[in-house]
């Protein structure tokens, strides 16, 4: 999982338009805004799939104790730097879902594992043993949130090309994003997505490309694997009519 963003973490947050960057772009999702209300500031909550670190510094500046940590090197450092800027006091360190039990000391009442990252956990195994992980970080009284792409969806449609509905403007550049599928005929196959940006550089295009592998799951064998990983689901937004999803779960 690591080898695809150890250089496209220095790109990845022109995958999101300024207000989810800002906001975090997966914390206010249905179910997870849910939790995360009842939770109230002042709880502690692991981010155990941080990225750059987005959704764990719009925590930290609405007064959650955060702890974030992920699965590259590079997506670290750039949540580290954010954090820096930010002048936020969120530990932040690199670890493998199954090894955050002997990594990290603390356990959390809210454990989070968004931002469609689970999918990296290749095949059910693994998959099994990340969702173990996890469960193994919430305290008594604690739950964990997972969310998903809805692959079933997406592998149902079929469009190949999805491009960004605007273009984005930062630090005086402008950019818009784009996904390139290579969509098999089986669901539970490898799915590819070429993430290309195209930055302005004057009256010229700079083309950037991301090469990105997922394997999918549906709905229903991510629920059985929660539940052979020991947690039981309290909570989904589960639309089939919407691209993304989460489930919030305890231990069972």
């Amino acid at each position: 999982m690591a080898d695809y963003y150890e250089t496209f973490a220095a790109d990845y947050d022109w995958i999101f338009d300024n207000d989810g960057l800002a906001d975090g772009f997966a914390i206010n999702h249905p179910a997870t805004a849910r939790l995360l209300k009842q939770a109230g500031p002042g709880s502690t909550v692991l981010d155990a799939a941080c990225g750059t670190g987005s959704n764990a510094a719009a925590l930290a500046r609405r007064g959650y104790r955060v702890r974030a940590t992920d699965g590259s090197d590079a997506m670290v450092a750039q949540a580290a730097a954010r954090f820096g800027r930010e002048h936020l006091e969120v530990p932040v360190s690199r670890s493998l879902w199954a090894d955050l039990p002997a990594a990290v000391d603390e356990r959390f009442d809210v454990v989070l594992c968004i931002g469609n990252s689970l999918v990296h956990a290749d095949r059910r195994e693994a998959m099994i043993g990340a969702l173990g992980g996890l469960r193994q970080m919430a305290r008594p009284g604690g739950h964990v949130v997972v969310d998903s792409r809805n692959w079933e969806k997406l592998h149902d449609e079929r469009r190949t090309v999805r491009v960004a509905d605007r273009v984005i403007t930062r630090d005086g550049r402008r950019c818009i994003s784009l996904y390139v599928w290579e969509i098999p005929d089986r669901l539970e196959a490898e799915h590819v997505a070429r993430i290309v940006f195209l930055f302005e550089d004057g009256d010229r295009i700079e083309p950037r490309e991301y090469r990105v592998a997922f394997r999918p799951f549906t709905l229903s064998e991510l629920r059985e694997r929660l539940a052979e990983a020991g947690l039981r689901e309290v909570d989904t937004d589960f639309d089939p009519a919407r691209d993304q999803y989460a489930i919030v779960a305890v231990p069972a």
